[in-house]
């Protein structure tokens, strides 16, 4: 993480550089905060996981079944198909719960890519329909 942020900072300080050649855009920037956010967010819930395995004296949490929450929309990406993997000796709710997790950071992160992917796109289309008006020189009578 220390890194990112080095490299974050190193962004800014080149897109308030004007001399610098690539110069980042602001759309660069937000887009890369964005996927910091999402990395801030990652470790931000293994934290609340390990407050709450605390707060249970360090005793997974009991099995809790919701039918409605194993529900997922169909998506329009074809998935890879894997083998499913047996877990020796884990509760399957701790694994669901946090398999759970990543699905909502890769929902989270694939979300902030397009999101990046359309500011990137219409800027690009704005740029090309820019026109520069420069007034024409006045002469002295």
């Amino acid at each position: 993480m220390t890194k990112k942020f080095e490299q974050f900072r190193g962004l800014c300080k080149e897109n308030l550089d004007v001399n610098s050649k690539p110069r980042p855009t602001a759309q660069d920037l937000a887009g890369f905060w964005d996927l910091l956010q999402l990395s801030i967010e990652d470790i931000s819930m293994k934290f609340d996981e390990l407050y709450q395995l605390k707060a249970n004296n360090w005793q997974l949490p009991e099995k809790v079944e919701k039918k409605d929450e194993n529900k997922q929309l169909p998506s329009s990406v074809p998935k890879k198909q894997t083998k499913p993997k047996l877990s020796a000796g884990k509760d399957r709710s701790v694994d669901s719960a946090v398999d759970k997790q990543r699905q909502e950071a890769r929902k989270r992160l694939l979300a902030a890519k397009r999101a990046a992917s359309v500011r990137q796109n219409s800027a690009t289309e704005s740029a090309d329909s820019i026109e520069i008006y420069v007034p024409e020189a006045q002469t002295r009578l």
